[in-house]
């Protein structure tokens, strides 16, 4: 009876054995399975905080304009300015995409143009404000983590060369929203 006792756990063991081998086979293999079927670029990944800060409002209120030729960032009369902070707290680099949001615009045509100008005083966007939906007006703006950059958002009457006494009396208003992405490479 000895002798049956030690086969039988002999038995027990080699099963025991390829249990365990089975067991490891198959989570190599689904873990093997699950890398390999994701698409690249698929992954949430969670860059942090994106902090801004409205220097100037995030309120747009454009009214009694008067026909700018093209002002530059040191102009003050005659045009609306908006100057807004966004830094990166997180660990990823960012694309920020920036909109408005238009409640009411009685302009008409392309005569109500845009431009923004970053810390440096260099240009990222520019155009013209038409309708009155949510505009994208600047996309892809790159911020790289942990850092804050300034921006600078300036909106004229564009001179026409015709009289635009009827423009002038019109009104913009509306909000700024930024938004950001994480920027995959």
């Amino acid at each position: 009876m000895e002798g049956h006792v030690r086969h039988k756990d002999f038995f027990y063991v080699v099963i025991l054995i390829l249990t365990f081998i089975t067991v490891i086979v198959g989570a190599a293999f689904a873990l093997y399975s699950f890398i390999y079927s994701q698409k690249e670029g698929t992954s949430a990944v969670y860059t942090g905080t994106l902090s801004i800060e409205y220097l100037s409002g995030d309120i747009i209120d454009c009214n009694y304009l008067y026909p700018l030729d093209n002002p530059t960032i040191a102009a003050v009369n005659n045009v609306y300015k908006n100057n807004f902070r966004v830094t990166n707290k997180g660990s990823l680099d960012s694309l920020l995409q920036i909109k408005i949001d238009i409640t009411s615009n009685n302009f008409y045509g392309n005569e109500l143009r845009y431009v923004i100008y970053d810390s440096s005083q260099e240009e990222v966007a520019n155009g013209s404000i038409e309708g009155s939906n949510a505009n994208i007006i600047a996309n892809s703006i790159y911020l790289k983590n942990n850092t804050t950059e300034e921006f600078t958002l300036m909106i004229w009457l564009q001179e026409s060369g015709s009289n635009q006494n009827n423009q002038m009396k019109r009104n913009l208003s509306g909000t700024i929203e930024v938004d950001a992405s994480q920027k995959i490479d």
